[in-house]
């Protein structure tokens, strides 16, 4: 099997679409079976009082803030266009097997949420988190393409500081 930034540029592109596509199905198939199998104002504890699975509706943008409706689905998709652009035209061609799953794991979270917004209008959360947050896996997702596009560009300007 050849290792992925060796693939030809189709392949890659195939395998890339697949998790795409994999990782948006796994974060709406929870989400869908959440709102079918928990009743509103009902929780499931997971670990103790610390994290418990409870159905909530955002229909702001992260943390609940107070931007609904089409100014959100506008906003959601340029900023989707704006991510493929800048993955395409600077990020691609390093053919970086980081980069490539931070970005796919950055789209599934924008994809996701763009489906929800522009057709159910909001999103779904339902991983409760005490002290912190209430999240699906799409922000599991961004939480995690993001922190390794940090180790990317950090190790990167390691590099180019001290070891050249």
């Amino acid at each position: 099997m050849w290792p992925i930034n060796t693939l030809p540029s189709m392949m890659r592109i195939f395998y890339l679409i697949v998790l795409l596509v994999l990782l948006m199905v796994a974060d709406l198939v929870t989400k869908y079976l959440v709102s079918e199998n928990i009743p509103p104002d009902t929780y499931v504890p997971i670990i103790w009082e610390f994290l418990w699975i409870e159905r909530a509706y955002n229909s702001g943008i992260a943390f609940s803030l107070p931007l609904e409706g089409i100014p959100l689905q506008v906003l959601t998709i340029a900023l989707i266009a704006a991510i493929i652009y800048f993955y395409v035209q600077d990020e691609y061609k390093k053919k970086s097997h980081l980069l490539d799953i931070a970005y796919i794991l950055i789209l599934a979270w924008a994809f996701s949420h763009a489906y929800e917004r522009i057709f159910i209008w909001h999103v779904i959360d339902f991983i409760f988190v005490k002290y912190f947050a209430i999240l699906n896996f799409a922000d599991i997702f961004i939480s995690v393409g993001v922190f390794m596009l940090a180790i990317h560009y950090l190790s990167h300007e390691y590099h180019r500081k001290f070891r050249s």
